[in-house]
């Protein structure tokens, strides 16, 4: 019955070859010495992908934790099990420094999150990073733009000079508010 099942559920090519082939255990052997190697280089690729993806600043943190949980679930597929609290530090750990206090938050509390319940608080947490960063950049420019123009601006006075003997004296005001020189 399982030889039946097996056969009517691959290709007609693989049919053909695999119909004269008595044991299903050898038929199973079989395909798996045909695929098998497909499998762990998609294992593999897949591995890095989920090491090596780092999310870039200022993009969506949704698109980001969807694409991990993908890649999670297709090492799921191919026979690795991960467990769920790995899971989520893979994805946490692939996350911005703007992240770092949600990390933090996330270590100290020891929370305990699905994937899916972790992807909803990054995005809130995301909706909150980027309200404060534009209530900073508002606070700079405010602080930044130029003070007035020309008002209250002192000139300086010019002293004036006089030539006495030969030499230049200054000429003030005296104390009782007389020129002198």
């Amino acid at each position: 019955m399982a030889k039946c099942y097996i056969l009517a559920s691959i290709s007609n090519v693989l049919h053909h070859k695999m119909q004269d082939v008595e044991l299903t255990s050898d038929i199973m052997l079989s395909l798996k010495e045909m695929f098998g190697e497909q499998g762990h280089s998609t294992r593999l690729e897949t591995m890095r992908q989920i090491y090596n993806t780092k999310m870039a600043e200022g993009t969506s943190v949704r698109e980001h934790c969807l694409r991990m949980i993908s890649n999670l679930n297709t090492l799921k597929v191919l026979g690795i099990d991960i467990d769920g609290e790995s899971q989520v530090d893979m994805i946490l750990q692939s996350l911005p420094e703007s992240f770092k206090e949600f990390r933090l938050n996330y270590n100290m509390n020891k929370k305990v999150y699905s994937l899916f319940k972790l992807t909803n608080e990054l995005v809130a947490a995301e909706g909150i990073l980027s309200t404060s960063s534009v209530d900073v950049n508002m606070v700079e420019a405010s602080t930044s733009q130029p003070k007035s123009k020309g008002k209250g601006k002192k000139k300086k006075k010019k002293k004036d000079f006089a030539k006495k003997d030969g030499k230049q004296v200054a000429v003030g005001v005296s104390n009782k508010g007389k020129k002198t020189k």
